[in-house]
């Protein structure tokens, strides 16, 4: 019995083994790759310009123009959101010559963009239009799918609500209706649904057996393989979650898919393995993905993980920095202990010539580490004061609050003592009269505003100066007598604190999204320096250099 125990432990740790190689030339792999990712996404701007390079043929009928945006707009819609959504725009117009059809099909291909880059009532209106047209055969999976898919971006944004995941399966319940039950796609829809049913036991066997004839390293592999890692994170099963989220991430930047969340989630996978500098480099490409394929539902969960394993990969680096400096004293202290040995067996050679040489040696070492030791203070001089403008700023913000606070409960608790009194003396047409009437929600946002420009520019009092300096000079704001920020400068106020989402920012001042978006976009268009990187040098205005 125990000869036989024996040979199973020989065995188990064997297995545990080969896995660990496994793991670390998949991981290896994906390093190599994301070395050379710019060369994938370049091969794939290069087949978008030999594609535009179709529309200088002569005599382009309307339905060759649609099929070229279309073929622009395939290789743009993992890429890059925007232009996807441009090239379908324009392939909206030509639609209305060429039928229902095709006006349909654009609707579906920019409701499923809007869902992607956040933009859900567009998106719903888009389907909406469809619903009531007559839709036809070939279009219905899409249009379930597009459906079951805002729905799911409903729910994540909304998790407490039921409505939206209840919506959500029974579009993809009608998806499957739809298609053809011995296809890859219906095979993952069917895996999904059984994920969420708890089944998870047979929606990986369904998984595992759709992946065997998939083509490796496709967009379709790397979707499979990305469900495949989520049925494994159920089971907390966080070595086959690295496998096969690693596969999916090579897989997407091998295809230049920048629109993706097996990179996310292999960053999770390999943070709570504690390989912390992966996880660090992984979720920061995450994020650099989202933002430049402009995919706020993707930036949005990122940025909840990414300052967590950041703190961690901060904390690491410390660590190793603490290590660092005690191996250079050790270090230090037994150069010094072998430099007085040496010097004392030459000095016993050669008393007199050999010391001068010896001393002035000792004088460049001791020279050299004054030098980097001052370099040292001044970087951890740097942070501190950096540490202590943030903490201040905390500070402050923290007090602004409580004080407005406390200012909007003494607010309501007066205006219902009013509303009390007028009741109680039974003056219900004074009373109907102010809870009808909207002027204290609109004085008390005037004042909200007010308040927020007050404090935001005691924080950051050359915030405007600064502003402007990215602008061109003819396109500097000028304010008002008495106006501290306007519309555009409290926007980008918001983006310096960190609010970079539009709805958040639309929210906040009560506009719409889209309203938001194109004040981003005018003040961008003023900007006097790079346009990409205008925002970001937006968000150093105040910091201490």
């Amino acid at each position: 019995m125990r000869k036989y125990l024996l040979i199973f432990l020989f065995f188990q740790h064997l297995a545990l083994h080969v896995s660990a190689q496994d793991e670390s030339v998949l991981l290896n792999e994906l390093d190599k790759e994301l070395k050379i990712s710019p060369t994938y996404i370049q091969e794939k701007e290069r087949r978008i310009e030999n594609i535009k390079l179709r529309f200088s043929e002569k005599n382009l009928s309307t339905l060759q123009v649609y099929t070229i945006n279309k073929a622009i707009f395939e290789e743009f819609r993992t890429l890059q959101i925007d232009s996807a959504i441009n090239y379908v725009e324009e392939n909206a117009k030509l639609a209305k010559l060429l039928g229902l059809d095709y006006v349909n099909e654009c609707r579906l291909l920019l409701s499923n963009l809007y869902t992607i880059s956040g933009r859900y009532i567009e998106s719903n209106e888009l389907l909406d239009l469809m619903y009531h047209s007559n839709l036809a055969e070939w279009l219905k999976s899409g249009y379930y799918e597009a459906k079951k898919k805002l729905y799911s971006a409903y729910t994540a944004q909304h998790p407490s609500n039921p409505v939206y995941q209840k919506w959500s399966e029974e579009y993809r319940d009608s998806l499957l209706g739809t298609l053809d039950t011995s296809s890859n796609q219906y095979k993952t829809v069917l895996a999904e649904k059984l994920r969420l049913q708890g089944k998870t036991s047979i929606a990986k066997h369904i998984l595992l057996s759709v992946i065997k004839n998939v083509k490796v390293n496709t967009h379709e592999y790397a979707i499979i393989t990305s469900a495949i890692g989520n049925l494994y994170k159920d089971e907390a099963n966080l070595d086959k979650q690295k496998h096969y989220f690693c596969l999916s991430a090579i897989a997407d930047i091998k295809n230049a898919i920048r629109e993706n969340t097996s990179l996310q989630s292999l960053a999770i996978a390999l943070f709570e393995t504690k390989d912390i500098d992966r996880s660090y480099r992984y979720s920061k490409q995450s994020m650099e993905d989202a933002i430049y394929c402009n995919a706020p539902l993707r930036t949005l969960e990122i940025s909840r993980l990414y300052p967590i394993i950041d703190s961690a990969y901060q904390e690491k680096s410390e660590i190793q920095w603490r290590q660092l400096f005690t191996y250079l004293i050790l270090i230090s202290m037994l150069s010094v202990g072998l430099f007085f040995a040496v010097f004392y067996i030459i000095r016993q050679m050669n008393r007199i010539a050999k010391s001068k040489m010896e001393l002035h040696h000792a004088n460049s070492l001791l020279k050299e580490l004054n030098e980097t030791l001052q370099i040292a203070n001044s970087e951890v001089q740097t942070v501190n004061e950096k540490l202590a403008e943030s903490n201040r700023i905390k500070e402050e913000y923290i007090g602004n609050f409580l004080d407005l606070c406390s200012s909007y409960i003494i607010k309501l608790e007066d205006y219902r003592k009013n509303l009390h009194k007028k009741a109680t003396n039974g003056k219900t047409d004074e009373l109907l009269k102010l809870l009808k009437s909207s002027s204290i929600a609109e004085q008390e946002l005037k004042q909200l505003y007010k308040n927020f420009d007050k404090v935001f520019v005691h924080l950051y009092p050359d915030f405007v100066d600064e502003f402007n300096k990215l602008l061109l000079k003819e396109e500097q704001f000028v304010l008002k007598p008495g106006e501290v920020l306007n519309t555009e400068l409290r926007i980008f106020a918001l983006i310096r604190l960190g609010i970079q989402d539009s709805s958040r920012i639309a929210n906040f001042l009560r506009y719409s999204a889209s309203t938001v978006y194109n004040y981003r976009t005018k003040v961008r268009n003023k900007a006097g320096v790079p346009r990409e990187t205008f925002e970001s040098m937006v968000m150093t205005i105040g910091n201490i250099v």
